[in-house]
């Protein structure tokens, strides 16, 4: 196996797994125990956000959708 193809299986794997949590912290948000509505967005919500596009880009760049920079 050469670089490139590590590469790109690298970037397959950890966009998966950075969509994976990112869906799990959405599912599995506190919630407030008493009366007091919470904001629909917070903290989480942004962070889960972020990971989720993240993940979402790592997968494009290892499938090829988005070339990988080369450099020289």
């Amino acid at each position: 196996m050469n670089i490139a193809t590590i590469a790109h299986r690298f970037f397959l794997f950890g966009g998966a797994l950075l969509v994976f949590i990112a869906v799990v912290q959405l599912r599995l948000r506190r919630r407030a125990k008493d009366a007091t509505p919470r904001p629909p967005v917070d903290a989480n919500v942004v962070r889960a956000i972020l990971f989720g596009v993240v993940g979402v880009l790592a997968i494009l760049i290892g499938a090829g959708v988005i070339p990988m920079a080369r450099l020289r």
